[in-house]
């Protein structure tokens, strides 16, 4: 497995194929519906497969001054339980550092808070309910100050 952005145009439309297919089409949101207006100044991570098929995306954009959030985590069914989605939050969290991130948040499906708790994310409070059906809540982690002296 390789973790990285998408490179071509042709990954990109695979990217966001995905995003759309575990995240939106289930509830039947058109396609589209997988972006918004933070995709272009975003940080977008792919991890491929050995067949450079891409099995898993995740994203970070930066918020306000050193907080960054990451949205829109999503990894194919039959890659689940393989590291596919650590390795991803592992390479966004590595990109907030080298940024000069100090804390990223995210809204966490209610399934998918173990995941982030494993990696060290704290529930915050409850977020949003998406499509009516789907209950969030609001993490975070506090990441390493590089500026810091050692």
């Amino acid at each position: 497995m390789i973790i990285r952005p998408p490179a071509t145009e042709t990954e990109f439309e695979a990217y966001y194929a995905l995003r759309w297919k575990i995240l939106r089409q289930p509830w039947n949101q058109p396609p589209g519906s997988e972006k918004d207006a933070f995709e272009k100044e975003s940080i977008h991570v792919a991890a491929l497969n050995d067949s450079e098929k891409i099995i898993g995306v995740g994203r970070l954009h930066h918020l306000v001054e050193d907080r960054g959030q990451i949205r829109f985590m999503a990894v194919d069914p039959e890659a689940r339980g393989q590291g596919v989605g650590r390795a991803i939050l592992q390479e966004l969290e590595c990109r907030a550092v080298q940024s000069g991130l100090l804390e990223i948040i995210l809204n966490a499906r209610e399934e998918a808070v173990p995941f982030y708790r494993q990696n060290g994310y704290e529930v915050t409070g409850g977020s949003h309910t998406l499509f009516g059906a789907i209950p969030h809540f609001e993490m975070r982690k506090r990441l390493p100050d590089r500026s810091a002296p050692a």
